[in-house]
């Protein structure tokens, strides 16, 4: 039975402490506390350990789920054409993993293979630098009171609410949008400040362009981010909000609320691949190995740069809080001026229950965020411009119409520009026409009597052709009827009744013989247990419910090694069991390569 939950997100601009309750449903969680601590712990891709001791200090007693920005790991699928899962497990060992500079003392890694088709397969690489997170291993060994039990990229914990089809999803934590292409697996992960939301859709149109298997593009962020993803994505993929839009007027976003009960319930269903790093607190990050900020690492090279554009949007202020939780809001930068002015005063944490306003200053933060959107567009809109907006505002003076598209943000449309322009030129050029005479047709009224006797006669030629014309076809038509020869039709034999003889009774089974390996290769998660358990009320012994490894078409099938009379009637006992129609076939090898099983149940529809 799952237990209470603690996870921790450390991001750029802030940290979330949240606990979680197990609901009534298996594997299903419900917030029940949560915190936000405002601070800066990250410096582009390093850990800041003086502002994480503070962070620490903060965090009551017991075991934390870390969950860290993509950005921190390396998250890619890799394909390989090899024999057998061996040759491709002896592959990224031998050469794969030391082309790349990857081994176990630096790196936390994980590979798993997705799927093989075909001798095809698709491997999952997730990697970490564990100098990245030496800082946390360097802070519990002085605190034997916390422990980290697992760390995980943000984008895959996200596994349990975003569909298996092959998809994009967009997901907001703070003031960053995080991207990444997911199936099985999780590969092409990005991210950009919310102000910049515009960018993710010219890296959508990239990966659409790339795989064109992509169905969705699935978001779980606030109103202004979903308006300006779903106007400019609407003829590249269908964009669907996950998140609870009518209660963004709440303390706590739903977006935020929704990821985190996602996070704790991928972690609880083993099925979902998520990579989890246990902390290696013996680890010590070398002088001659401290790493600078433009590196050749060739780590790198894995993870294909994001699609950059130009567009600037405003950035939402949200203050999270929870639906019967109690919410703390601290910021370290206060408790530094606090310490300096009361240096004797105990440290004071800030409890506010859901029924009270929450009020936190953002004066700070919107100014920033202002200013930044200024200084874009200030760097957008060059001397050209300028010109043309004095031009434009002097026209104005003498009540002419004004051209409002010269005010337009260069970033978001380069082309509004050029069309002013070519625009100014074309009036240039056509004042600069010179005036063509109006030729005007003399008429004495003789040429109208001369076309009203043409068309009159006209008129009744046309009627005497058709009159001619149906009078012979209709002569003609009665004597092919009267020439046509009578034929005399002989009355058939009725047909006699064929004795089809009786099918041969099936063998009966003995149920407890069967290993049976039920594969779920659709999207519903979960419904492999679902069938397994209806397979094992039939009293079916051994039964084991997976993930598919093979690609198949729409539909349900029962693969064994032979068609025989006894899998004849394996089938029918299975059909019973579940309410399922099925195929029998013989490729079981796509799923098993030896005889722990007998049978191979897959649900492909």
């Amino acid at each position: 039975m799952p237990t209470d939950t603690r996870l921790l997100y450390i991001l750029s601009e802030l940290a979330y402490i949240a606990k979680l309750i197990p609901a009534k449903k298996a594997h299903d969680f419900v917030l029940s506390d949560f915190r936000q601590i405002n601070g800066e712990f990250l410096d582009e891709n390093v850990l800041l350990e003086k502002n994480l001791a503070k962070l620490f200090s903060k965090l009551e007693a017991g075991s934390y789920k870390l969950i860290l920005p993509d950005f921190l790991f390396t998250s890619t699928i890799v394909n390989l054409e090899m024999e057998s899962e061996e040759a491709v497990k002896e592959h990224l060992k031998s050469k794969l993993l030391p082309d790349l500079g990857i081994n176990d003392q630096d790196y936390y890694l994980d590979t798993t293979v997705l799927s093989n088709y075909k001798g095809s397969f698709k491997v999952q690489l997730t990697a970490l630098e564990k100098s990245v997170v030496a800082p946390l291993a360097k802070l519990l060994r002085d605190n034997s009171e916390l422990k980290i039990e697992a760390i995980a990229p943000l984008s895959w914990t996200s596994k349990s609410i975003i569909s298996l089809e092959p998809s994009v999803a967009i997901l907001q934590m703070g003031n960053h949008l995080f991207l990444a292409e997911h199936y099985i697996g999780v590969d092409q992960c990005y991210s950009v400040e919310v102000a910049e939301a515009a960018n993710f859709t010219d890296t959508v149109q990239t990966l659409k362009g790339a795989e064109p298997s992509l169905q969705t593009v699935y978001l779980l962020t606030n109103s202004l981010v979903d308006d300006a993803l779903k106007e400019k994505l609407k003829e590249t993929l269908p964009v669907q909000q996950l998140a609870d839009l009518a209660s963004e007027n709440e303390k706590m976003p739903s977006y935020v609320r929704q990821i985190i009960e996602a996070s704790a319930k991928t972690f609880s269903i083993k099925e979902f691949l998520l990579p989890q790093f246990v902390l290696d607190k013996d680890y010590e990050v070398k002088a001659d190995e401290v790493k600078k900020e433009d590196s050749d690492n060739e780590m790198d090279n894995l993870v294909k740069p994001a699609v950059v554009g130009e567009a600037v949007l405003p950035s939402p202020i949200t203050i999270p809080a929870a639906s019967q939780t109690e919410v703390v809001v601290e910021s370290l930068d206060e408790e530094d001026e606090e310490e300096d002015s009361n240096p004797s005063e105990p440290e004071k944490t800030a409890k506010v229950e859901l029924s009270k306003e929450v009020e936190v200053e953002v004066e700070k933060t919107a100014d920033s965020i202002k200013k930044s959107v200024e200084t874009e567009t200030k760097v957008a809109i060059e001397l050209p411009i300028k010109e043309s907006i004095e031009e434009k505002t002097q026209t104005r003076a003498e009540d002419k119409e004004v051209d409002f598209s010269q005010f337009a943000n260069l970033a978001i449309d380069p082309s509004v520009f050029d069309k002013s322009n070519k625009t100014e030129k074309g009036e240039n050029k056509m004042n600069d026409l010179p005036e063509k005479k109006l030729i005007k047709n003399q008429n004495d009224g003789s040429s109208v009597a001369k076309m009203i006797f043409i068309g009159f006669l006209s008129f009744v030629v046309t009627i005497a052709l058709g009159v001619g014309i149906g009078l012979a076809y209709l002569q003609w038509t009665n004597h092919q009827e009267n020439t046509k020869p009578v034929v005399e039709v002989e009355p058939s034999p009725s047909p006699t009744a064929e004795v089809t003889a009786t099918p041969e009774p099936l063998p009966e089974i003995n149920k407890a013989d069967y290993k049976i390996l039920v594969v779920n290769a659709t999207t519903k998660a979960g419904y492999a247990s679902t069938v397994a358990n209806k397979v094992k009320d039939a009293e079916f012994t051994s039964v084991t419910p997976k993930n598919a490894k093979g690609i198949y078409e729409t539909g349900d099938y029962l693969l064994v090694k032979e068609d025989t009379p006894a899998n004849q009637a394996l089938l029918k006992e299975l059909e019973t069991a579940t309410g399922l129609t099925l195929s029998l076939g013989t490729e079981i090898t796509k799923e098993v390569s030896d005889d722990t099983y007998n049978a191979v149940l897959v649900l492909g529809q």
